[in-house]
């Protein structure tokens, strides 16, 4: 563990003090409490959609309360969550936080059961009572979802049945994403006979050194091997539930898992047709960033053990970046392009709302969530004082940005898709990337900053669809059997293979047990919307030096939580996304921050 960094720790005091905490036990026992009260207040919903308009008016206001019963306790009950949830990424092995968890999931289940009938008949009620029902101020900010839903109607189950498979979810779907969890969170990886947590020996795979990078990769992968009977079953649970429960749904018209997939990230097939044709059309200018890449390292082919490299120019001068550099770099950056920004940067260190130290039991990978509550974001990763560790770190601040901006506005407003919540995240770490670009002082520091360049390009235009390629043939194949765990990973390489072609001197065959992606629970496909984010942050970037963005880019990310991605990028941008075009012109300007490290090469 690395103290020198000043890395920091969470302050999640306001929200609990702690697992001994008065106000936890009453949370948990008003939710136990109130629960049962709503699930009784709901029952009456389940027969009231045979009843004429008249009759229905008198249950307009009761509609309404109970609405925001179940909306003010889903607040509760997620401020749980996140503080248990926060508590385990740091601690896998928490007993009171794994205990707690366990209790608000459960919780959490039993509201969406208890409510599940008024909601069912918000859904399928008539136009003129949901139109009367939603002009309420408080229950209006849960429009747009409701209207949603109200499109899909024909996959909507009966009440029971909708009950039924919240509820048998919580020890089946979910419980095999927690399990996975656990696992990774559990591992240790051996390394020449050093032990460490997954989390630190991933952080190895963005060192400097290739041989280190090389046995670390070996290791987990190894170690890997040891749970693939695990993550195996856990990858043809969690495909052959959802398959099941869009075959459930599928009475009426068939759900396709692209369509559901679809409908979460707020996009039309189309338009995610369009995005993955141009990505397979375009696949060489992701492939030339790893050609280039391996020239600069000196090596014939990468191996995939140096995807996260960082660039080896003057690799054994490279100093580790402390943490308050690097708050200081990215606050100085996003302040190029909006002061207010790299005011919240500063902010979010000095509050203590990024937790970044290394730690044994500490969960791989970084993310950005939030107290709902508090409307307060948080930042989980783990800094090793890298220039990628710094580019993360921009990253997850930037998602954080995207919740500070809304933290006015209604709580069912300020729930956006995975497509527009990577848009954010992208755009800031682009603005780091560049600004630092602007102020190399020579040749070698620029290769450095369009090393990165082309490492992200890399990622997303080849990694990002390889993961959605073998995501996609595994639900196929899970419509006719199990899968084990070597054909996993034939399917696995011939995904790479397929994307990245001849770049790499072998392919990551395990990569479908190692990526947390594919075993997360609640949703699937958790990698085209990366891709979408990439090339729509360029898109708005391509604007940013234009008169007042930054005010426009703000209502953007304000406008995430309540419109489709086309209506999003049609009344900003004045674009079609349903079209290869715009596709094709993000990753024009990716191929032209390549071509820009090629010429550097030259000189």
């Amino acid at each position: 563990m690395d103290n020198t960094l000043e890395n920091i720790t969470w302050d999640n005091s306001k929200a609990y003090k702690g697992f001994d905490d008065p106000k936890m036990s009453s949370d948990l026992e008003m939710a136990e409490k109130v629960i049962p009260e709503i699930e009784k207040e709901a029952e009456p919903f389940e027969e009231l959609l045979e009843k004429s308009d008249a009759d229905l008016n008198s249950y307009l206001e009761s509609s309404r309360n109970l609405l925001r019963k179940k909306m003010d306790l889903s607040v509760d009950l997620q401020m749980l969550s996140s503080y248990s949830y926060f508590k385990l990424s740091t601690e896998a092995d928490h007993k009171d936080a794994k205990e707690v968890s366990s209790r608000a999931q459960k919780l959490s289940s039993d509201l969406k059961k208890a409510i599940a009938p008024l909601e069912i008949f918000l859904v399928k009620s008539a136009d003129s009572f949901f139109n009367d029902f939603i002009k309420d101020e408080r229950v209006q900010e849960s429009k747009f979802l409701f209207e949603s839903l109200r499109k899909r109607i024909d996959f909507l189950l009966t009440t029971k049945e909708e009950v039924a498979l919240t509820g048998l979810s919580v020890d089946g779907l979910h419980a095999w994403g927690k399990l996975y969890r656990d696992i990774a969170g559990n591992m240790e990886i051996d390394i020449d006979g050093e032990k460490m947590g997954l989390a630190q020996a991933s952080s190895l795979l963005r060192g400097p050194n290739r041989e280190s990078r090389k046995k670390a990769w070996l290791a987990i992968n190894k170690s890997w091997e040891g749970y693939k009977e695990s993550t195996s079953a856990i990858l043809n649970a969690i495909n052959g539930w959802r398959i099941e429960s869009n075959k459930m749904r599928s009475t009426k018209r068939p759900l396709h898992y692209l369509d559901q997939s679809c409908h979460e990230s707020r996009i039309t097939n189309k338009t995610l047709n369009a995005l993955m044709d141009s990505a397979y059309e375009n696949r060489s200018v992701g492939q030339k960033a790893l050609k280039v890449m391996a020239k600069i390292m000196d090596v014939s082919k990468l191996g995939p053990w140096d995807l996260l490299s960082p660039c080896p120019i003057n690799i054994e001068k490279e100093e580790k970046i402390p943490f308050p550099e690097a708050i200081n770099i990215i606050k100085k950056s996003f302040s190029k392009f909006n002061p207010e920004m790299g005011e919240f940067v500063e902010m979010m260190a000095d509050k203590k709302w990024i937790d970044s130290l290394p730690t044994p039991k500490r969960n791989p990978g970084a993310y950005c969530s939030r107290f709902s509550k508090l409307r307060e974001p948080r930042v989980f990763m783990t800094y090793t004082g890298s220039m990628g560790n710094v580019l993360t770190l921009a990253h997850e601040l930037g998602h954080a940005y995207h919740n500070w901006v809304m933290r006015d506005l209604p709580l069912g407003e300020t729930s956006y898709p995975m497509t527009l919540a990577e848009t954010a995240s992208i755009f800031a770490e682009t603005l780091v990337r560049d600004s630092i670009l602007s102020e190399c002082s020579d040749d070698q520091d620029k290769l450095k900053i369009l090393w990165q360049n082309a490492l992200s390009g890399a990622t997303l235009l080849i990694n990002i669809p390889a993961r959605f390629e073998f995501e996609k043939n595994l639900v196929e194949e899970r419509f006719k059997r199990n899968l084990t765990p070597d054909q996993l990973k034939t399917m696995m390489t011939s995904a790479w293979k397929k994307w990245y072609g001849d770049t790499l001197s072998e392919y990551d065959s395990m990569f479908w047990s190692s990526k947390l992606h594919f075993s997360i629970s609640g949703l699937g496909f958790y990698n085209y919307p990366y891709l979408f984010g990439y090339l729509f942050s360029l898109g708005l970037y391509s604007l940013k030096d234009s008169e007042n963005f930054a005010n426009t880019y703000n209502k953007v990310l304000r406008d995430t939580g309540k419109m489709t991605a086309e209506e999003l990028v049609s009344k900003y941008l004045g674009k079609n996304i349903e079209e290869n075009t715009f596709w094709d012109n993000g990753i024009n300007l990716v191929n032209n921050s390549i071509n820009s490290l090629e010429d550097l090469l030259k000189k």
